[in-house]
């Protein structure tokens, strides 16, 4: 064997074991990068996602506390009539009320629900708040129309907290359902 085929073998050898070296950490890259604890920015999506998935804490409400939901986007649709749909918008104050060991009993103490046009100002309700504060379900009043509602906490992104509230609505012989993001602060 001479000198030249001893080079060209260890060449082959040095490229074969770069190119697996450089494989190896392509492969390890995403595994290094989700662990080294720079934040993300998660989407909308992976917060939803996300929130039926975290582990469970119990959150810290006092009585009396004031907590406010604020639409950022939302559309509604007639109850029936799946083409019969548009864009809605509101804002939902409650109050804790009660702190009990499996969570929080809450009033609605005011806002507004706009569906189809019409602005709904609510006058009045009742909810119930979870000890890890994933979901409010109430019911609530706006003068003589009354609306059911359930607000599921996404968690933060970009430094605020939302939610997506859903609301079954029905004015007269008219029912809307209509889902709302919000924004929440406590």
């Amino acid at each position: 064997m001479n000198i030249t085929d001893m080079n060209t073998k260890k060449i082959a050898v040095a490229t074969t074991l770069g190119a697996f070296a450089v494989l190896a950490l392509l492969f390890a890259y995403p595994a290094m990068a989700a662990a080294s604890g720079t934040p993300q920015n998660p989407s909308i999506q992976q917060l939803y996602m996300r929130s039926a998935h975290s582990p469970s804490h119990n959150i810290q409400l006092s009585v009396g506390q004031t907590i406010t939901l604020t639409s950022v986007a939302g559309g509604y649709w007639v109850v029936g009539e799946p083409g019969s749909n548009g864009t809605a918008s509101g804002t939902m104050t409650l109050q804790v009320t009660g702190a009990l060991s499996g969570g929080y009993t809450v009033s609605v103490t005011g806002g507004t629900l706009t569906i189809n046009g019409t602005a709904y100002t609510i006058t009045g309700g009742s909810a119930e708040l979870g000890p890890h504060g994933r979901l409010v379900v109430g019911q609530g009043q706006a003068g003589s129309t009354t609306f059911l509602f359930l607000d599921r906490n996404l968690g933060s992104f970009g430094g605020a907290s939302y939610g997506v509230l859903r609301v079954d609505l029905r004015s007269g012989s008219s029912e809307f359902g209509a889902r709302l993001l919000v924004t929440t602060s406590a």
